[in-house]
């Protein structure tokens, strides 16, 4: 299969796809590259936020930031199997054939997007967050957690909040581009309902990014 195609011509990608035996490898694969690139942008960001504090708290820290590059990377496959639970529920309203296999394996292709955007925004972040100067707080100053919040806002340069912003809405768009085909080939739906049955996660894993992106203003 081109697995380009997906990202260009999802219609004939899945009815292609609809036609062969269903495999979760090519999909797992691409959910896991995505995991990892999305948990590398948490150590990065982390690791650069938190020279705001005294070098007798990095110690520390530094667990913290593994225990969020981890949790990050499982929140990548978590999110796949949510989104695809979704789909294969709303799209019994529509009275939706086929197995939760196939749902969860087409559904992994849909993913590609944030691969694209996860190559685009990491070395965006690096090169803007590698230029900053951070002035470590104080005990003092770390005792008020209104001060902490401040600074870490101060210390994300708009420009890379605001970028991430505009790309990560494209990448949600084309993630519904793709999840409507996944889902109309996977459960066999008519294109209308296709569309209706991804909205909704699609909608809700976009509104959950850019929160995430926007919480930084």
């Amino acid at each position: 299969m081109n697995i380009i195609e997906a990202l260009t011509n999802p219609d004939m990608f899945f009815k292609k796809l609809s036609q062969k035996e269903i495999s979760l490898k090519e999909p797992f694969l691409i959910v896991l590259i995505f995991s990892i690139l999305i948990a590398i942008s948490a150590y990065v960001s982390t690791s650069i936020i938190y020279k705001i504090f005294p070098p007798q708290y990095q110690q520390v820290l530094a667990f913290t930031k593994i225990i969020a590059l981890i949790s990050t990377f499982i929140g990548g496959i978590v999110a796949w199997l949510i989104i695809a639970g979704v789909m294969h529920l709303i799209s019994m309203a529509f009275k939706g054939e086929g197995s939760f296999k196939k749902t969860l394996s087409f559904t992994g292709y849909g993913f590609l997007p944030n691969i694209v955007g996860a190559l685009i925004t990491v070395p965006i972040a690096y090169y803007y967050l590698s230029q900053i100067h951070i002035q470590p707080l104080t005990i003092t100053q770390m005792q008020n957690p209104i001060i902490v919040q401040e600074v870490i806002k101060h210390i994300i340069p708009k420009t890379l909040i605001y970028t991430n912003a505009i790309i990560g809405f494209a990448v949600t768009i084309w993630n519904l581009y793709i999840w409507t085909y996944a889902i109309k080939y996977a459960r066999n739906l008519t294109l209308k309902n296709a569309f209706i049955t991804a909205l909704i996660p699609t909608v809700i894993f976009g509104l959950y990014q850019l929160y995430c992106v926007l919480k930084l203003l």
